[in-house]
């Protein structure tokens, strides 16, 4: 049988329990790492709740803040009983719930807003063409209260001559009847008339005449 060196066996046995120990301290260190990554998503997840009830969550979508908070609760439940993992676990849902919430609501508030956007320039479209047909109105108002003013006016001036053509002839007096004189004209004619005799007898004869009177009257009007 050979014997082996004290100090072979010896170093065999060191390199054995270098692992063993080895193991033995970082099993401390990494629990206490994952207490602090559980520590760490339970922050957070409290932070994204409170920028969830900032943004409106809550008003918007009050359930999912609920659960949000509901999670986060578990989760500080789990990191206080040492479950670690399961706190981490919680505390990331909570996280993505809150995540969520947020984007919904932004998404709503956008879709609200473009609507009461559109809304309101319907509303404006609409309050102008009724101003336009209440400019268009007046000015057809205006144009026919400038035509009876015009009308009025020219009615009053056609009065107005046709007074005033009363009026002078009211004073004008009447032109008289126009006065016919008469001529009365008369001419007596006298014509001599020969009678003859026939005789038997060779003596020249003698020759009687007889005079006849006519009168002639001629009327003359003249329009003075």
């Amino acid at each position: 049988m050979v014997r082996k060196p004290f100090f072979a066996v010896a170093l065999a046995s060191a390199s054995l329990l270098v692992p063993v120990i080895g193991l033995s301290f970082a099993q401390p260190a990494f629990a206490a790492g994952k207490g602090d990554r559980a520590q760490a998503a339970i922050a957070l997840a409290d932070g994204k709740i409170q920028a969830a009830g900032t943004a409106g969550v809550s008003t918007e979508m009050p359930e999912r803040l609920a659960r949000a908070k509901e999670l986060l609760a578990t989760a500080r439940e789990a990191a206080s009983a040492g479950h670690k993992e399961d706190a981490i676990a919680a505390a990331n849902r909570a996280s993505a719930e809150a995540d969520a919430a947020i984007g919904e609501t932004q998404k709503r508030k956008a879709q609200a807003m473009s609507a009461t956007t559109a809304r309101v320039g319907a509303e404006a479209a609409e309050a102008n063409n009724r101003a336009g047909a209440a400019q268009q109105q007046a000015e057809v108002a205006t144009a026919r209260a400038e035509n009876a003013e015009h009308s009025a006016q020219m009615s009053a001036q056609q009065a107005a001559v046709a007074q005033n053509a009363a009026v002078a002839a009211a004073a004008t007096p009447p032109t008289p009847a126009p006065s016919v004189s008469t001529t009365i004209t008369t001419r007596n004619v006298t014509t001599q008339h020969v009678v003859r005799h026939h005789a038997t007898h060779t003596r020249a004869a003698h020759r009687p005449t007889r005079a006849v009177s006519r009168t002639t009257t001629t009327v003359t009007r003249k329009v003075n």
